[in-house]
């Protein structure tokens, strides 16, 4: 009885050890063809000018819908610090553009950076201008 008891618990720790195995190869297959074929990568054209009321972006969004909301981040260029943030989704070929005046710049560079909600992107300007 002791030796049957002992195979069947063998058995059965071999079982669970490979059940894990084979889900940890599942979740890793998995985690690697999300690497490869991402969501959605951000695909804009962003343009920024100077006009006489203040710094003028321009974005189109010349990818696909996006999944899910991103955050378009507006700095004082100079040193980081945030002046807004609003929350944005864009469809395909939608255009959005917007001026920060000239009283609320006050003569500081202005940046812009786009942060998706369905990946990971590191931070770098995405438009900046000095009016």
């Amino acid at each position: 009885m002791k030796k049957i008891l002992s195979v069947f618990s063998a058995f059965v720790v071999m079982s669970v050890f490979a059940l894990a195995l084979s889900e940890s190869k599942a979740a890793s297959a998995e985690a690697q063809e999300l690497a490869v074929n991402p969501v959605s990568f951000l695909q804009l054209e962003i343009t920024s000018t100077c006009t006489d009321k203040g710094s003028l972006f321009r974005i189109i969004n010349r990818g696909q819908k996006w999944p899910r909301n991103g955050v378009l981040h507006v700095y004082f260029a100079d040193d980081q610090s945030s002046m807004t943030e609003r929350r944005i989704r864009l469809a395909p070929n939608q255009k959005v553009s917007f001026v920060i005046d000239n009283n609320k710049s006050a003569g500081r560079p202005v940046g812009m950076w786009i942060e998706p909600e369905w990946y990971k992107r590191d931070f770098a300007y995405d438009a900046k201008t000095s009016c």
